[in-house]
């Protein structure tokens, strides 16, 4: 069951690194130079330090294209090594399981900042604001049983009404992540894998895609 859920969560860091950046962020501006090609090589590198025995190798190799990845934008370089030590401390350090999927979640979030800044050269407001709204959801759900009763339900409402007031999520998009946050509510009798919290994002990212799509 821990190599499923390794292997689960590897995948759904990569699913989340991919879905944002290149569904909407970089959509048809994406240009494949290789500091693009050796930062994902780098993101796959890191979901591969979370599963495989020889990590430290992995994650030499992660250093080595995120360095690649950086080049003639050394601003990102910071970021780089952030990945690198949130890998680490994930990998060797024993957590909650909530502090793990949050930590997960920043690292997601950092790694699609850096894709799209190398890939953009900029980072917008909007860009921003679309990721709080992919991941506030996700971690009121991991969080839920710890918050007050009603308290994740309130957050949540707040959140989606943020999002629609910035003209940043539909009536479609917020349907989704509502029913999407009650399933992987905390709160609820039955244990949900953690795999499932990493994965939210992703399917959070594909109804914000196909809500905007459709108007």
């Amino acid at each position: 069951m821990k190599n499923i859920n390794q292997g689960a969560g590897a995948a759904a860091f990569i699913g989340q690194i991919l879905a944002y950046p290149f569904l909407i962020a970089l959509s048809l501006q994406i240009t494949w130079h290789f500091q693009i090609i050796a930062l994902l090589l780098m993101g796959v590198c890191l979901a591969a330090a979370m599963v495989v025995k020889r990590y430290p190798l992995v994650l030499i190799i992660a250093a080595i294209t995120g360095i690649i990845g950086a080049i003639n934008q050394w601003i990102l370089l910071p970021l780089v090594a952030v990945q690198l030590l949130l890998t680490f401390l994930l990998r060797t350090q024993k957590v909650t399981k909530q502090w793990a999927g949050t930590i997960a979640f920043g690292q997601a979030i950092l790694f699609q900042i850096l894709l799209i800044y190398a890939g953009l050269h900029f980072l917008s407001q909007d860009m921003l604001l679309d990721l709080a709204l992919l991941y506030v959801p996700a971690l009121i759900g991991l969080w839920a049983n710890h918050f007050p009763k009603w308290t994740d339900m309130v957050l949540l409402a707040i959140t989606v009404v943020i999002g629609y007031w910035l003209q940043r999520l539909n009536l479609i998009a917020i349907g989704g992540i509502v029913i999407l946050v009650t399933l992987i509510n905390s709160r609820r009798p039955f244990k949900v894998p953690s795999y499932l919290y990493q994965f939210s994002p992703v399917i959070a990212t594909l109804l914000l895609y196909l809500a905007r799509m459709h108007g």
